[in-house]
């Protein structure tokens, strides 16, 4: 059981790691701002479809709102998140992973928002190739050391199962984490080797399998465990 680990008064302190991420947060959003701003049409394209074809637009302003949001409020709630869950003392054990996490999704929504950038500034981009491509690297960067990770309620495989039990929660993310890593290595390869309309199915194939398996594992870990 894991309720010793849970603390009720827990002190929100905003460190040096929080401001560097914020400031790096802001600071590319504000490079990409001034440099594009004034490249981009009135109407920018805000999704495209699997082949990489622009199927919805909106005005720039908006964009760059969508942008401030992706980029920088979001991950600044990747920090905040830690001060409100009850299990807070456990960051300690996976601080370094919890900063990983952290940087490697920054810099991901940076870099997909900067080649839809790139696209709407007329430059060839094919995103669906680079898309997939990133979420793999991603997934290989989050999965090598998922098995960190200690309980908690925000970041994880958070099992009903695995959330009342250490040792389901140790077993389950070590599982995890060898099938993220082969789910990233999937999506990177096929995003080059692979057309895209297959791509997208491999890709959600991937992200189900690796989400979906270790969840059925959980539950067997439980279901054994009391059946003994």
């Amino acid at each position: 059981m894991t309720n010793a680990n849970e603390t009720k008064d827990a002190k929100f302190k905003w460190t040096k790691k929080d401001w560097l991420l914020l400031g790096t947060n802001v600071l590319v959003f504000a490079i990409l701002y001034f440099i594009f701003n004034n490249r981009l049409p009135d109407e920018v394209a805000a999704h495209y479809n699997i082949n990489g074809e622009a199927d919805r637009m909106m005005s720039r302003t908006s964009f760059w709102l969508m942008y401030a949001g992706i980029g920088i409020v979001l991950p600044t709630l990747l920090s905040v998140m830690r001060y409100i869950d009850p299990r807070q003392s456990n960051y300690a054990r996976f601080e370094g992973y919890y900063d990983l996490m952290r940087w490697a999704i920054s810099l991901f929504l940076h870099g997909i928002m900067l080649f839809v950038i790139l696209d709407n500034a007329g430059y060839d981009v094919h995103l669906p190739n680079l898309i997939t491509g990133g979420l793999g690297v991603l997934w290989i960067i989050i999965g090598n050391r998922m098995g960190q990770v200690r309980s908690n309620f925000f970041i994880g495989i958070r099992t009903p199962w695995a959330l009342l039990d250490e040792n389901n929660w140790r077993l389950t993310h070590r599982l995890g984490a060898r099938l993220w890593v082969i789910g990233g290595l999937i999506m990177f390869i096929c995003a080059w080797f692979v057309s895209s309309v297959w791509t997208v199915g491999i890709l959600l194939a991937c992200a189900l399998a690796s989400s979906l398996i270790p969840f059925a594992y959980s539950y067997m870990l439980f279901k054994k465990k009391t059946s003994s």
